[in-house]
């Protein structure tokens, strides 16, 4: 009896996944009237992480998020309520 040999035997030792792209974001705050100018960076799968970071600003402190070093986008905590509410202007606005 003959074997086919052309696909590789079923087994329960498949190959794990590859980790998620993890891109270098940074937000960039200016100097304002509610807080001193800083610059926090980090590594996420996505920008949604930004939020998570920008959370513990004060209410109305824009911020610039870059990807890679290129503006994404700018977003402000327009609200302390649980869960904040943001305002994120496109892209086009980073270039401010």
């Amino acid at each position: 009896m003959a074997t086919d040999i052309s696909q590789p035997p079923i087994s329960g030792n498949t190959p794990a996944p590859p980790p998620p792209v993890r891109l270098t974001y940074t937000l960039r705050y200016d100097d304002d009237a509610l807080g001193v100018p800083k610059r926090i960076e980090f590594e996420a799968a996505s920008p949604a992480t930004a939020l998570e970071i920008a959370q513990g600003e004060a209410r109305g402190r824009e911020a610039l998020l870059l990807v890679e070093g290129l503006p994404l986008c700018r977003l402000a905590k327009a609200a302390d309520a649980d869960p904040p509410y943001w305002i994120i202007a496109p892209g086009s606005a980073a270039a401010r």
